[in-house]
């Protein structure tokens, strides 16, 4: 995906509820597993790492009943587990049983590399980020961003380890700042119309900041 692309992306996205790195990441990572069981059943190099993950993990793994194509899933899981079978049988009764024989068993079956859905969800996470900082300083994009909700706490971090400049980072904080005081405000208001004293009050946005700060703390699935 080039940057261009991610930058259009963005602008259409960020006026929706939650973090946005979130729910394109989301977007990504559907598309990807769609991509891989409609049209690469047969790709040796796909084959190849979804052997060596193991599988997905299990937030994607659960994730492949709603997306469907069971002939694809079919093919990759046969293959899967007929590489567990293989590496289960190599030891001994008397090798396994032993600690060290124990371990580099569990070690042998346990992914070998990150799930592929997971690796291809952080790689256009990280360039999302980074168009998002590239265009930061922009005032039409910066008033998009001041409107929607912050970033999640995770992507947050991802954000300060990717920014390169002095300017940048000032108004990642400067905004992120500003969602903060606006959410914590919002929490204190409803805090208080669950007062007793105050239950006659009509509820607005602030019924919904409790899950709003979680999100904004964990972030999204």
């Amino acid at each position: 995906m080039d940057k261009h692309t991610a930058y259009f992306n963005l602008r259409d996205a960020l006026p929706q509820p939650g973090c946005v790195v979130c729910r394109l990441g989301r977007d990504v990572e559907t598309k990807y597993i769609e991509d891989v069981l409609y049209s690469k059943t047969t790709a040796i190099e796909t084959r190849a790492e979804w052997r060596e993950a193991r599988g997905l993990c299990l937030y994607h793994a659960r994730q492949l009943d709603q997306i469907g194509h069971a002939l694809g899933v079919s093919l990759f899981y046969q293959d899967i587990l007929m590489t567990l079978r293989e590496l289960l049988a190599k030891p001994s009764r008397g090798q396994a049983v032993r600690r060290l024989g124990k371990k580099a068993l569990v070690e042998t079956l346990s992914p070998q590399v990150e799930c592929p859905a997971c690796a291809y969800r952080d790689t256009l996470e990280a360039v999302y980020i980074e168009v998002w900082l590239d265009h930061l300083l922009d005032p039409d994009y910066l008033e998009q961003v001041r409107a929607a909700d912050p970033l999640c706490l995770p992507h947050l971090r991802q954000a300060i380890r990717q920014v390169a400049d002095a300017p940048r980072f000032a108004q990642l904080r400067q905004v992120q700042l500003e969602h903060w005081e606006a959410l914590i405000a919002e929490l204190g208001e409803f805090v208080r119309k669950n007062d007793y004293r105050f239950q006659h009050e009509e509820v607005g946005r602030e019924g919904s900041a409790w899950l709003r700060a979680v999100d904004a703390v964990a972030g999204q699935t």
